[in-house]
């Protein structure tokens, strides 16, 4: 397949558990071959925690501060560790497995995707942003902080984590879901997160501020969510050529999103007061 079909959906900011439905009605309809390798660019209309597919949100998300706060907690369908969306450009790739793009294995997607993020950065004028390799990982313990350490094919600058990553991947389909930071609030981030001891929390602030570094600090100001568009745009092409559209979800995708809206119940309604 010389010219793979790519759709291109831009969303801007939304809603966290409509993002959440809307990626994953994506990879399930790429998935059953109903639907093509979509990139989906947007954002987040008001702060919100997601945590893992597999993580334990009564173990690693304080809830009484989720509540007071009124942060709206979100589950992904995807893997890793809770992160806060709040100044942030986001970033959903969905592609069927096999794919010309990518190789047939979990690392090989990762890095795929990982070159084309760094292109974007650097359209964006990120000097050197680099893909953190198997010698670099960032050594420490487990966080529930998706931001305090760097893991294989994400992408840092100064040694620092700019762009974080997760993926999950089904029989015919994978999502990658990206989060580049433009700016950091650490001090909201760490306070809805749980820790094992005071230590434990103390050092868990300590390296979520260390350890990340944002757009709004490598580049002269912190660039708008339509000045980003089009260079993530212009670099997901570049890595990955092919027939590039920009077309709707369609009307099975969009009953996937109502019926997935339907069914998961909201993580916060468990124990946040969000409007």
């Amino acid at each position: 397949m010389k010219n793979p079909a790519w759709r291109l959906i831009e969303d801007g900011p939304g809603d966290g558990r409509l993002n959440m439905a809307t990626d994953r009605a994506i990879l399930t309809a790429c998935d059953r071959g109903q639907a093509p390798a979509t990139l989906r660019l947007y954002g987040w209309d008001k702060p919100t925690l997601s945590i893992g597919y597999s993580q334990n949100e009564f173990k690693d998300v304080d809830r009484v501060q989720c509540e007071q706060k009124n942060i709206s907690i979100v589950r992904r369908f995807t893997g890793g560790r809770a992160l806060l969306h709040q100044h942030e450009f986001t970033y959903s790739l969905v592609a069927p497995i096999p794919h010309p793009g990518f190789p047939g294995n979990l690392a090989g997607a990762f890095s795929a995707v990982s070159k084309a993020v760094i292109l974007s950065l650097e359209r964006a004028g990120v000097l050197k942003p680099e893909m953190v390799g198997k010698d670099k990982r960032t050594p420490g313990k487990r966080s529930p902080a998706c931001f305090s350490t760097s893991n294989h094919w994400e992408i840092t600058v100064k040694g620092k984590k700019l762009a974080g990553s997760a993926q999950r991947r089904l029989n015919g389909a994978f999502l990658q879901h990206g989060s580049i930071l433009l700016d950091k609030d650490p001090e909201l981030a760490h306070s809805l997160l749980r820790y094992s001891s005071e230590v434990e929390k103390n050092r868990g602030l300590k390296n979520l501020i260390s350890s990340t570094l944002t757009l709004k600090e490598v580049l002269p100001k912190k660039p708008e969510w339509t000045e980003l568009a089009p260079c993530f745009i212009d670099g997901f092409r570049k890595t990955f050529p092919g027939l590039w559209k920009q077309e709707p979800m369609s009307a099975l995708e969009l009953e996937l999103v109502k019926e997935y809206l339907e069914e998961d119940e909201p993580v916060s309604s468990r124990f946040c007061s969000t409007p």
